[in-house]
């Protein structure tokens, strides 16, 4: 908790988003499955297959799977066989106490699980190519089940618009070149930079998200989604479950209505948190709340980050995009780039051209600086720097990461 006091002249906003209750796991769970979005009730879907394939995300992308699959199995009729495959993406490999936590000790032990490799070539299967051009290659286990449930949380995504299940097969079981190839549908098709609806909190338009669906289409094996939405203490909020589109987008309109606060009008300075710890353990994670503020603040006005990030960027490679100078040098290699990491270089250089970015922290100071951030070591040295004696329209955000801000004049469906 950081405690301060905003100049006088600063007319101050906190903005906050809705605090949803917790809901019981298994009541919800049951009826959900028994009721789900544009699809037949869970029992009478898999009794049609013997062969199951459940899409579990990896160890980054926590869903509460070691909680509903005890559940969800119980529902399986006798004669089904199941495995579960690990959405890693382009990720590192799992170590067997990792998988083994994301499933539960119980699971894992009766249920046989791997990780997914998309360097594999031999384990991997083309479903066709999409309008792009993009060809659409996945592991070999999706096509050889007779069905797939997959499995997600809903959250915010600064890329594909939200998280969830639908990016455990894209790019989670995905082929590294086609993983390669979703993440380039971010930039424009005519002209250098980041397309406009790639953002978060949007579907509509978001090329990333349509890329990902049509991608989708092409598959032939029947899926079901079960996607979560939890709190930061782990807690179930809501279990949206049925068809991989409708009850997506069904639960992305819900976490959209608890998460997004509209304001009336940009500030001429926004004061964000990430939330505390672990939102706010490295640089990486710290960019979810710069990223739900720029929609907050005017453009050529100031955002001040607080966020400790005690563990440094995020990664070690991750300065070396910034050599690159200005957005416009940076893009046609960040275009090229399959590394989630590149597109947060790109992104923090976009806003940090676009207005004054002070950032409250533990990192080095040079660091910030060649990420075209202003490295300030307290609060009251970021709004010192930021007051120039002048009447001010300030929000404070407390919880930045979980908070997309919208202004009235920018709301989208």
């Amino acid at each position: 908790m950081v405690s301060f006091q905003p100049p006088e002249n600063w007319r101050v906003t906190v903005v906050r988003h809705k605090e949803p209750q917790p809901v019981p796991l298994e009541d919800s769970l049951l009826n959900s499955l028994e009721n789900p979005i544009a699809e037949r009730p869970f029992s009478d879907w898999a009794g049609r297959f013997n062969d199951i394939l459940i899409v579990v995300p990896d160890v980054t992308r926590y869903a509460g799977m070691e909680r509903v699959l005890p559940v969800l199995l119980e529902k399986f009729p006798k004669n089904i066989h199941a495995q579960i495959i690990f959405a890693l993406g382009n990720h590192r490999k799992q170590t067997e106490g990792e998988r083994e936590g994301l499933i539960s000790r119980a699971v894992y032990a009766k249920v046989p699980s791997f990780d997914h490799d998309c360097y594999d070539k031999s384990g991997l299967t083309l479903a066709g190519k999409t309008s792009s051009g993009l060809d659409v290659v996945l592991n070999s286990a999706l096509f050889r089940a007779d069905a797939a449930i997959v499995t997600g949380s809903i959250n915010f995504h600064y890329l594909a618009g939200f998280g969830g299940g639908r990016k455990s097969i894209f790019p989670g079981i995905a082929g590294y070149d086609t993983i390669l190839g979703i993440h380039g549908q971010v930039f424009k098709k005519d002209s250098p930079g980041k397309h406009a609806s790639a953002r978060s909190g949007v579907l509509k338009g978001n090329p990333m998200h349509e890329e990902i669906m049509e991608g989708i289409a092409l598959i032939r094996t029947p899926l079901f989604l079960i996607n979560t939405v939890l709190d930061d203490k782990k807690n179930l909020l809501n279990v949206f479950a049925g068809s991989i589109k409708e009850a997506h987008e069904e639960g992305c309109a819900w976490y959209r209505e608890h998460f997004e606060a509209t304001v009336k009008e940009k500030a001429d300075i926004v004061i964000v948190s990430s939330g505390g710890f672990p939102k706010d353990i490295n640089f990486i994670q710290s960019h979810k709340a710069m990223e739900h503020a720029m929609g907050a603040v005017k453009d050529n006005g100031v955002v001040i980050v607080a966020g400790k990030c005690e563990d440094g960027l995020g990664n070690t490679d991750f300065l070396r995009w910034f050599e690159y100078g200005l957005s416009a040098d940076m893009e046609p290699h960040v275009r090229k780039s399959d590394k989630v990491y590149a597109q947060t270089a790109y992104a923090t250089r976009l806003k940090a051209e676009r207005c004054s970015i002070f950032f409250v922290s533990d990192l080095d100071g040079e660091s910030v600086k060649k990420m075209g951030l202003i490295p300030k070591k307290s609060m009251e040295d970021a709004m010192s720097a930021a007051d120039d004696g002048k009447d001010k329209v300030c929000y404070i955000i407390p919880d930045g990461s979980n908070t997309l801000i919208t202004a009235e004049s920018e709301r989208t469906t």
